[in-house]
């Protein structure tokens, strides 16, 4: 784990302004100068995407590595399959084996249709939500899953 993602952003303002004095230049008002966070948010190499592990479907999961990432709606895609239309219909528990077994069975065939998307359109990874630092979109790929569910 980078213990860097621990530190808040002002206390490594801090620790910088006493090892190298004079560098950043801090306002009267005590605010951080914007130049000085995106020299430190660089200084740091804190990755442009912000993701959670779990929300990973197929690719890369490091963020640090991510370079085209794409994202579905993956709530819309689970209501597209045919496993969660069963459980829905037939108004079988989720949480039984039966209903278990579904929801695993759904999640495989998004987890197949991702894999072959992202191949198809060069992309690194696809995700459930991501964000990026930058304000970059990841490339929505959720209609083209869905086509090959």
């Amino acid at each position: 784990m980078n213990t860097l993602r621990l530190i808040p952003s002002a206390l490594i303002l801090s620790a910088l302004s006493l090892i190298a004095p004079g560098m950043l230049a801090q306002p009267s008002d005590g605010a951080l100068p914007s130049a000085s966070v995106d020299a430190l948010l660089s200084e740091v190499n804190l990755p442009d995407w912000i993701v959670k592990q779990s929300d990973n479907i197929c690719g890369l999961t490091n963020s640090r590595q991510l370079s085209n990432p794409g994202v579905v709606d993956f709530s819309s895609l689970y209501d597209s399959t045919p496993e969660a239309r069963k459980i829905k219909d037939e108004g079988i528990d989720p949480n039984s084996p039966e209903g278990s077994q579904l929801r695993a069975a759904a999640f495989e065939r998004i987890r197949k249709a991702a894999v072959q998307v992202m191949n198809d359109k060069g992309l690194c990874s696809v995700w459930k939500k991501i964000r990026s630092r930058s304000g970059q979109a990841p490339t929505d790929i959720t209609e083209t899953v869905r086509g090959l569910l």
